[in-house]
């Protein structure tokens, strides 16, 4: 007897290239051998582009898709078993879709909802509450990390949650320009000491306290550099903020990268200095573990459960003495940081495989199917 697979749409606005459209992306290509997603991207950009080129089913809908019609057409078109909403706009698209769909629905909760809008007072005031109605129409929720699973049943927030950890593919983390040559092109030299920032430019991400905090330590210790790879609303502040400290020598914007891998391959040490982060652990430390480098984080959220004194270092993100510290601190101690990025490695390793990430949200699937299926058979 055939096993008929599960077939699941993931909808997400097509230019995000954060680590919500990773994730995506992610659990589309890998998920392969458990279920069949379909990425239905909100416009085209990172995420529409990403799809086609790792030749994963993807369709382009319109912000009026949800009142049109054309979702719904797609759906029962294609035998859709379950869609799977992701972000703001795709929370909000659902609360006008949710009376039309017979099927299980879910919103993957990426991040603090209620932060999500703070590069803007206007879209803060205007758009926040939008994406709050929108989450509130759901009956299920996939939560990043237990503090997102928290944050929801703290808010009211009544539909069944699952809790799925981010996941990452250590067989096929591939460097494809070793450390020489991002030095030699970014002229750092082989013998100096490099931080490596990997982040969206936005206020959330926390840059201006991180560059206050380097500023401090680079008048102390002249062989520090500081790599920040992402771009973003807050570019143009930052990068004034480094000139007017005359940080041009020290501080390295390389831009938006697809495989940020390289410049924390060619680090000492990563740094993430965020005020909040969504995710358990954040993508970019498991890309950190997986080249075996230690992490300085921003004791936020569950980070615990992954850095501790054996793998990093634990800031407080609103303290540029606190960030100061820990990065001379990983300065100091630059011997044990092989040691702590390979117990990083191993612990991730063991944890965060891409495997049990595509797992968690089949099982999670699975049960939204039974739930539904027993609703239906008994008449709720």
């Amino acid at each position: 007897m055939e096993v008929s697979i599960i077939k699941v749409l993931q909808i997400i606005s097509g230019n995000d290239s954060g680590g919500g459209g990773n994730h995506v992306l992610n659990l589309s290509f890998y998920s392969k051998d458990k279920f069949k997603c379909i990425i239905g991207t909100i416009g085209d950009g990172y995420v529409y582009e990403n799809a086609k080129k790792l030749g994963i089913d993807v369709v382009n809908f319109t912000s009026k898709s949800a009142y049109d019609g054309t979702i719904i057409k797609y759906v029962k078109e294609n035998n859709i078993d379950i869609i799977n909403f992701h972000g703001a706009k795709a929370f909000f698209m659902h609360y006008f879709l949710k009376s039309k769909l017979l099927i299980p629905c879910t919103a993957t909760v990426h991040s603090d909802y209620k932060k999500d809008f703070i590069n803007s007072k206007i879209k803060h005031i205007f758009f926040t509450p939008l994406s709050i109605m929108g989450l509130k129409s759901f009956n299920y929720y996939i939560c990043v990390s237990k503090y997102i699973s928290n944050l929801l049943e703290k808010d009211n927030f009544t539909g069944k949650k699952f809790v799925v950890n981010n996941g990452i593919d250590f067989e096929n983390i591939k460097v494809t320009e070793n450390r020489s040559i991002i030095r030699e092109k970014y002229n750092i030299g082989e013998k100096s000491f490099v931080y490596v920032n990997v982040a969206r430019m936005h206020p959330i991400k926390n840059h201006l306290n991180l560059i206050e905090a380097f500023n401090k330590l680079k008048t102390e210790i002249n062989d520090v550099k500081l790599i920040l790879v992402g771009d973003g609303v807050l570019q143009d502040i930052i990068k004034e903020k480094v000139k007017t400290l005359k940080l041009d020598n020290y501080v390295k914007f390389t831009g938006f990268s697809s495989n940020a891998i390289n410049f924390v391959n060619a680090s000492d040490i990563s740094i993430l200095t965020s005020f909040s982060e969504g995710g358990s652990p954040p993508l970019v430390v498991l890309e950190s573990g997986a080249v075996k480098k230690a992490f300085i984080c921003s004791d936020i959220g569950d980070i615990k459960e992954t850095i501790n004194e054996e793998r990093g270092f634990l800031v407080d993100p609103n303290s540029v003495e606190d960030i100061y510290r820990k990065m001379k601190e990983a300065y100091e101690n630059k011997e044990k940081l092989n040691a702590m990025g390979e117990c990083l490695y191993n612990f991730i390793k063991d944890k965060y495989s891409i495997n049990r990430f595509c797992d968690k949200y089949y099982k999670a699937y699975e049960e939204m199917l039974r739930i539904n299926s027993w609703s239906e058979n008994n008449g709720k």
